[in-house]
């Protein structure tokens, strides 16, 4: 191969991440042949060996490294090398790195965490850092390192050439795709991600996320194009199963409606998993049977609170009252019972208190709760969101530690909160089954009805997942 890209998605069960396969088929449709290597942080030092020995050979100039979740295995665990492993997930990642330069290909990072390799220790050691979205920055990458033509770099540090988006925005989004091919080693049926739409219409005040504020159809990829690729999956692998990439699904009823046109005409039952916003799904409840007929089977809702001052606050105004009773409506309608339900909440914002806190998830927690999980998280200030860029309007002061405080709260005890409900989230069946999780653990063999009759295990799951990736080196190697 002439490219090679090591990447993985670290949580529960086995799922592929969209930002790899989309880099993958832009630097193929450019002509360069490329193996995508999943597992990356499993791999045993050995394995990995034989792996880039198989690969990285005279003609693979280039070696990347997707760190969006190449997280580590095992965090605080004492073992020397082991603060090495923050970026790429590995102890040994010094010594692959320069195996692989050894042979002669450069390093490039990308991903939501590549910038962590714009500093020591790492710098020094990679050779190139995409900021950002990546798909048109990475052909110009390649096309420097195969051809050296001149390429825009945004700085250099410690003799890495860093790479931002700006220097190659991306223009053609709506009309790309995702084109998984043989040396892929898709699975049999597997479920697989599929991007939708790549930015946000809302501008929610906790938000850093630098796509926001953007017009419907200007981010959101042609229906037909989007169900071309659902066909493609189909025909290839058997494939019924995705995981949308979209931040709300449901953030237009034209989109919803255009969608379910398409969607309805594929010749196999599709499902899939997606955000969407409950606030919006309450205010139109024609979409309702729509998005149960489209294929919607497990979707994460944004709530982030059930206290109206705060929903007010950071731009989710509608009343709890309202939005409660809506989503208990939506859950009687056919179907929606076998859709499974789950939202974040957000401990620490504007005017909520401890109180308040408890109010709410001793609602998620009542049995007859709409949602069927949720997931709780600290709220955390990035300097980009419109609280970091005004904290003083919102309440907010930083402390000499470096954490929030605010009249209602500090970050020190919203963090305590949140260990304290995701603790108590043990007792709900689907709590594992939610959302990403979805098309993950059925990728090992799971289903929504070994959760809801309790039979799932941790040690099982782990049991599979070992299967999967063993195949996997197995087929790998027979490339």
């Amino acid at each position: 191969m002439q490219i090679v890209i090591f990447t993985e998605v670290c949580h529960g069960g086995f799922g592929r991440y969209a930002g790899t396969y989309r880099i993958a088929t832009e630097l193929r449709e450019a002509g360069y042949t490329v193996q995508v290597v999943e597992f990356f942080t499993y791999w045993e030092t050995e394995d990995l060996i034989d792996i880039i020995d198989k690969f990285v050979t005279d003609d693979c100039k280039m070696v990347g490294f997707s760190c969006t979740f190449l997280l580590p295995r095992e965090f605080g665990n004492g073992k020397e090398g082991a603060k090495n492993s923050v970026l790429f997930g590995r102890e040994d990642i010094f010594e692959i790195i320069e195996y692989i330069k050894i042979k002669g290909a450069k390093i490039v990072v990308g991903g939501a965490n590549s910038y962590l390799a714009e500093d020591p220790p790492f710098s020094p050691i990679v050779d190139f850092v995409c900021g950002g979205q990546s798909d048109a920055s990475i052909r110009a990458v390649a096309e420097h390192i195969f051809h050296g033509t001149k390429l825009n770099v945004s700085y250099v540090k410690n003799g890495c050439q860093i790479i931002q988006e700006k220097e190659y925005p991306v223009v053609d989004f709506t009309t790309s795709s995702i084109k998984y091919v043989d040396n892929d080693l898709i699975f049999p049926g597997e479920i697989l991600p599929i991007e939708l739409a790549r930015g946000c219409i809302f501008k929610c005040s906790f938000c850093s996320y630098s796509l926001i504020g953007k017009k419907v159809w200007e981010f959101n990829r042609d229906p037909e194009l989007v169900a071309a690729d659902l066909l493609d999956a189909y025909n290839k692998y058997g494939t019924t199963g995705f995981m949308f990439c979209d931040d709300t699904y449901n953030d237009s009823v034209d989109k919803v409606e255009r969608l379910h046109e398409q969607f309805i005409k594929l010749p196999f039952d599709m499902t899939f998993s997606s955000y969407a916003r409950a606030d919006v799904l309450v205010s139109n409840p024609h979409t309702w049977p729509l998005l149960y007929e489209s294929g919607l089977r497990s979707v994460f809702f944004g709530i982030e609170t059930l206290n109206h001052a705060s929903g007010k606050a950071i731009g989710k105004g509608m009343n709890p009252k309202k939005l409660k009773e809506g989503l208990y409506k939506v859950r009687e309608l056919p179907g929606w019972k076998d859709i499974v339900t789950s939202s974040g909440f957000i401990i620490g914002l504007p005017y909520d208190t401890e109180e308040t806190v408890a109010k709410t998830f001793e609602w998620l927690l009542r049995e007859d709760c709409p949602l069927d999980t949720y997931s709780a998280t600290a709220l955390v200030i990035g300097p980009a969101s419109s609280i970091g860029k005004n904290m003083a309007k919102f309440g907010y002061k930083w402390d000499d530690n470096g954490e929030w405080y605010s009249e209602w709260m500090t970050e020190a005890r919203a963090k305590e909160i949140q260990l304290e409900y995701m603790l108590k989230l043990g007792d709900k069946p689907r709590s594992k089954f939610q959302f990403t999780y979805f098309g993950r653990m059925q990728n090992v063999g799971w289903s929504l009805d070994d959760f809801d009759n309790w039979r799932y295990t941790n040690d099982e799951s782990n049991r599979r997942k070992v299967i999967l990736q063993d195949n996997y080196y197995k087929k790998l190697m027979e490339l």
